[in-house]
């Protein structure tokens, strides 16, 4: 499907005009922390010379920059959402959560958007967040193939029941068939937007952000003739896990299509070869590290006001043993866990739109 030609120029148009001075610098992470909620950062600064394009379902670095944005303000307190997409013109705001999953959704007469939270290692609920990335066991997903049972538990903690996410999309679904619905997501939150959309055959597409694997080649089946874009940032570990190791059953392949943003900010349609799709020893190393800390988090925690203590020192502990393992794959593969946060998406992706 080609791009609406005039919105190809009057976006080239613009991009010619305003490039030079509108490029933003990457944050350093030695001087800024970049581990999101981001409250100081100015989401969608400038979108007004770059409108959406709602009905494109080609790879379109507006709505890459625009979703990423949607990605990223999802890790933000709901009321500061709220204004910020009032301000770009989304009146209609529904915040969705559970145990440790967030979704907010906003629409106009043009369009709905779905996007969902990742991670947040600055939460309360971080433990169960944690707990849902790493639970990888493989399990049936409804419409065909497994998937990771963290993931699906995520996403049924908003999903069902007559205040779920579930019935409220089927609502404004039937309520104005034609309007198109986008769902996005970063981290964690491409995982739960992947099975949302999977649920969904009526969405118009999906981007992805740094999202780890979800299922086997069954539920990539699924997908099959819809727009699914996967974007990935140069160094960033996430989207290389869960590893696909079919001797243990452990199924994982990659979803949708690639783009990939290499070094020097430019976005490809493929990322280099990694040698690490060669090291099975590094694969099963980190499954036994995986499985290892799942059990380590299966015991239920007690009352909020007499974990305090706990919380903290088991955080700190899993912070320490991450950072280990992401500094020795940053050492054999140039990955870094910096690179999976979504700051650099954002800016990257604005960089490579107004460059063009």
């Amino acid at each position: 499907m080609q791009c609406f030609e005039s919105g190809k120029i009057r976006n080239i148009e613009k991009g010619i005009a305003v490039k030079k001075n509108m490029l933003k610098e990457l944050p350093n992470p030695k001087k800024k922390d970049i581990i999101p909620p981001d409250m100081d950062y100015l989401y969608f600064e400038n979108s007004g010379d770059f409108s959406l394009e709602p009905e494109n379902t080609e790879y379109s670095p507006v709505n890459a920059w625009w979703f990423a944005e949607c990605a990223f303000l999802a890790y933000t307190h709901p009321g500061f959402a709220r204004m910020a997409y009032k301000l770009t013109g989304f009146d209609n705001f529904k915040f969705f959560h559970g145990v440790g999953t967030e979704c907010m959704v906003v629409w106009t007469g043009q369009l709905v958007l779905v996007a969902f939270r990742g991670t947040e290692l600055k939460s309360r609920s971080v433990l169960h967040e944690i707990n849902t990335d790493l639970n990888t066991k493989p399990v049936p997903f409804e419409l065909g193939g497994r998937v990771h049972k963290g993931f699906l538990k995520g996403l049924e903690e908003i999903w069902g029941g007559p205040g779920g996410l579930q019935i409220f999309l089927k609502d404004l679904l039937e309520e104005k068939p034609e309007r198109p619905l986008w769902i996005t997501g970063h981290s964690l939150g491409g995982a739960l937007a992947a099975l949302c959309f999977a649920r969904i055959p009526e969405a118009k597409g999906l981007y992805l952000y740094g999202a780890p694997r979800v299922g086997d080649k069954d539920f990539l089946a699924l997908f099959e003739g819809r727009s699914v874009w996967r974007i990935e940032n140069a160094g960033d570990p996430v989207p290389l896990v869960p590893p696909d190791i079919p001797k243990l059953k452990f199924n994982f392949e990659d979803l949708g299509c690639l783009k990939y943003i290499n070094r020097e900010g430019e976005v490809r349609d493929r990322r280099p070869i990694f040698i690490l799709k060669d090291e099975k020893k590094k694969y099963l190393d980190a499954k036994n590290m995986i499985d290892s800390k799942i059990k380590g988090f299966n015991t239920p925690l007690v009352p909020e006001k007499k974990t305090i203590g706990r919380i903290s020192k088991q955080l700190e502990i899993n912070k320490m043993e991450w950072k280990k393992h992401f500094d020795s794959l940053y050492k054999d593969f140039g990955l870094n866990a910096d690179d999976h946060q979504p700051i650099f998406y954002v800016t990257k992706l604005w960089n490579a739109l107004v460059g063009e």
